[in-house]
């Protein structure tokens, strides 16, 4: 499993929640998230001066959401509610109080939320520019950075890839001979082999070649390498290269709330979204059994629920339309009632 990271709980719950989250690492759960979110809680409790359970009531959830209204989202308030009902739940199974007090607590209203969904036109701009910086600086090394993000991005964008996938690509993972990459066990604990395009595998290869032949760099490990370093991309480092890009191209917008609704940032994590409705809109335009093809959308995407796969099939006015094309196609003559005089 996960390591648990090891913070420094302080409140007068501290060696309960490490009790409770080796209770979860031995069931075989994941503490991880529970461990960061009970850190939250654990210095709200120190700030706050609180020193029993009793203390714990609605109120203080109350004064809780206040503090950070407007300061995280919603659903990480949701969160933070969910992982202390865990714990109050562990404390009452072994005796330590008589009920929990979270179910008393309200829940935290979720705001609308809209996501940056690229167009098509906007990508091959961003993916041209790339090209171009690969191809006429003059400068090696330089050449081959933007050589690296370009088939770095194409890969997230062309393959539905997670940034933390991506960036593990090593040649082990991928397959020339058929053209398939193995990406290794990410969010969800699973693992999953597959298949490419011709353009991503030609890109993987091509970039491979290039390293060795102006740096010498063996055609073996991670496929993505910060130059002259060497070292394996971070998310970090893949978030804030696509920002620059952005912003050069004038695509980034700033995240705004405008009539109740906050307007997602272009961000890198938005290009495997790209990937779930542009492939959607496809098969709108080749009239193929779209609810037959969603379940293999979200295998390929590494899903372990066809509800996560839903979060990314963002809808478009450009796929609103395919999809009304298709609806009036199917009404455009009422068959049913062919001798009705008044039709």
């Amino acid at each position: 499993m996960d390591k648990i990271p090891e913070w420094n709980y302080r409140s007068f719950l501290a060696d309960a929640i490490r009790d409770y989250l080796d209770y979860l690492d031995d069931l075989g759960f994941s503490a991880v998230s529970p461990a960061s979110r009970l850190r939250r809680i654990d210095g709200f409790l120190v700030e706050n001066n609180i020193g029993s359970m009793q203390q714990c009531d609605s109120g203080l959830w109350l004064k809780l959401m206040a503090q950070y209204q407007g300061r995280v989202k919603g659903t990480t308030l949701r969160g933070w509610r969910t992982a202390f009902h865990g714990l109050c739940r562990y404390l009452v199974r072994q005796g330590w109080m008589p009920e929990s007090p979270v179910p008393a607590f309200p829940v935290p209203r979720l705001e609308n939320y809209r996501p940056y969904v690229f167009s098509i036109d906007e990508l091959r701009r961003f993916f041209d520019w790339l090209q171009q910086q690969a191809d006429h600086s003059g400068d090696p090394l330089t050449s081959c950075r933007f050589r690296s993000r370009y088939v770095l991005y194409h890969l997230l964008y062309a393959c539905g890839l997670r940034v933390s996938e991506g960036i593990r690509v090593t040649t082990v993972d991928y397959s020339a001979a058929q053209r398939t990459l193995f990406i290794q066990p990410s969010k969800f604990h699973k693992d999953r082999l597959i298949p490419i395009g011709i353009r991503a595998a030609a890109n993987l290869q091509s970039l491979l070649e290039l390293r060795q032949r102006l740096f010498g760099i063996p055609p073996a490990g991670p496929f993505f390498l910060v130059l002259p370093g060497r070292g394996a991309y971070s998310p970090r480092t893949a978030s804030r290269y696509f920002q620059t890009a952005m912003r050069h191209l004038g695509i980034y917008r700033p995240r705004v709330t405008y009539r109740n609704c906050t307007h997602g940032t272009p961000h890198v994590h938005e290009l495997r979204r790209a990937f779930a409705v542009h492939r959607l809109m496809r098969w709108y335009h080749e009239q193929v059994d779209v609810d037959a093809k969603l379940p293999l959308l979200a295998t390929y995407m590494g899903h372990a629920r066809f509800e996560y796969t839903k979060t990314y099939l963002t809808l478009t006015r450009q796929l609103l339309s395919e999809a009304g094309h298709r609806y009036a196609r199917g009404f455009d003559r009422l068959d049913w009632m062919p001798h009705d005089p008044e039709l």
